[in-house]
């Protein structure tokens, strides 16, 4: 849902933050940087849930793509100091589905890899 109010109407979101679309410049990396990227992985979420083979590949993605996000948060904190209310708990729900991934992951395997062993 978020993926697409960035893609179809980036400024109902950014208004929340008190930031301001100036240009056509802005409004393209919103819209393909933020929209079009959540939305094109959110159908690859879709195609891990309803299609087993993509499974193993979607909680793969969505570990890596919410630790992303949650370490980019985290840096910025760091870094530029405390954000909107609403940012601390997006990045709790961003380290908490990677941490479910990690679980699913680690839990049941449906396609496992095949081992290397040391020769």
């Amino acid at each position: 849902m978020i993926g697409l109010i960035y893609l179809l109407a980036p400024h109902l979101l950014l208004d929340v933050y008190g930031v301001d679309i100036q240009s056509p410049s802005e409004a393209n990396i919103f819209r393909s940087g933020s929209g079009s990227l959540f939305v094109a992985v959110a159908i690859l979420f879709f195609l891990g849930a309803s299609r087993t083979r993509y499974t193993r590949t979607s909680l793969i993605t969505l570990f890596t793509f919410m630790s992303g996000l949650a370490v980019g948060r985290l840096v910025s904190i760091v870094a530029d100091g405390w954000p909107h209310t609403l940012l601390i708990a997006v990045l709790v729900v961003e380290a908490s589905y990677a941490g479910a991934a990690a679980y699913a992951l680690r839990v049941k395997d449906p396609f496992p890899q095949p081992r290397e062993t040391a020769a």
